[in-house]
């Protein structure tokens, strides 16, 4: 919905609408459907999507957690192969499409396993999550589509860990967060992966949170590399 500190402003409202338009042009199986918009009044806007019964990628994840099963199985492979897919989609639109805030809450499942991302960019957080942030997304620089896909390799370290990212840094998370990231940008500190985890997509994980955006795979090569893996788990 738009947010409350947002509804007095005329450019806030305008750029929620661009927002519902975008999403209702959006038709993609691994993205949650549009359904429409409810109002009290053209100020207290929110977009009603589909509902998925099955909860959000970190409430699966932390019960694995509790469950202590660290690394990939079929299942967490095929949420991965789900995301990849739809951000194929959506970087396939010219100019591209980029979500800029992927992360394990945004990525919304069924009782069967099935995933679907969530995009409401200007109705939840605005601009990125900072744990899942790329770099120049910190820095403010300019950024392309390589940023949904540096963000995508911190969520697949949270499918091998099950923990949130740089949760296994040695330091107090609470009040560590803005050295975390000062660390991240400087490409000092990265996200980790399990023993466990599969080497090509350990590969595959490492490459998407290049610091430099070139180096990042595109969502198409990260969909292949996950058809792989995921034929290799069955």
């Amino acid at each position: 919905m738009l947010l409350p500190e947002t509804r007095k402003r005329i450019q806030s409202v305008n750029e929620f609408l661009a927002e519902v338009k975008l999403m209702a042009s959006l038709e993609h199986p691994r993205i949650v459907e549009f359904i429409g918009v409810a109002w009290d009044s053209l100020t207290d806007l929110c977009v009603v999507s589909q509902f998925m019964e099955g909860g959000d990628l970190r409430a699966l994840l932390n019960g694995y957690q509790n469950e202590r099963h660290v690394g990939f199985d079929y299942t967490k492979v095929k949420i991965a192969l789900h995301v990849a897919h739809a951000l194929t989609y959506m970087h396939s639109f010219d100019p591209p499409l980029i979500h800029r805030d992927l992360k394990s809450k945004n990525i919304l499942l069924t009782d069967f396993g099935a995933s679907r991302e969530r995009v409401d960019r200007t109705m939840t957080a605005g601009i990125g999550t900072s744990l899942w942030m790329a770099p120049e997304m910190m820095t403010g620089e300019k950024y392309d589509e390589k940023a949904d896909i540096f963000s995508f390799g911190v969520v697949l370290s949270e499918l091998d860990s099950n923990v949130l990212p740089y949760a296994n840094t040695g330091k107090n998370r609470q009040a560590s967060d803005l050295a975390i990231l000062q660390l991240v940008m400087q490409g000092k500190l990265h996200v980790k992966f399990s023993e466990t985890c599969p080497p090509i997509i350990l590969e595959l994980g490492m490459a998407c949170v290049a610091i430099d955006p070139v180096a990042r795979p595109t969502a198409a090569e990260a969909l292949y590399q996950l058809q792989v893996a995921l034929a290799e788990q069955q």
